[in-house]
């Protein structure tokens, strides 16, 4: 079994390209979902989620993704604008939010 650590995910959301990078390295405390607009590195999206509530998600799903990417420009992240950096230190509520584990 290949276990993951880092994975960049290619994604178009409402015709603007993002890049997903899901962090599932096995001796970091949490598992990091960063989002990243595909046009420059300087803004990004840090969403971090607990080992156990992975266990019921898949990040690495597209759909799931372009949740993750909707949710944080309806709470006000811009990825059109530099240095524009969102953290969501706890994202386990978002699984059941935005249902992710379906």
């Amino acid at each position: 079994m290949k276990l993951f650590t880092k994975e960049t995910k290619k994604i178009i959301v409402d015709g603007c390209a993002f890049h997903c990078l899901i962090d599932q390295t096995p001796n970091h405390e949490f598992v990091t979902f960063k989002i990243y607009p595909s046009r420059t590195k300087t803004s990004h999206v840090l969403i971090s989620f607990t080992w156990a509530a992975t266990w019921h998600i898949n990040l690495h799903k597209p759909n799931v993704c372009a949740k993750l990417v909707k949710y944080t420009i309806e709470k006000g992240w811009d990825p059109t604008k530099e240095k524009k950096v969102m953290i969501v230190e706890q994202g386990d509520f978002l699984i059941k939010e935005l249902d992710l584990d379906v």
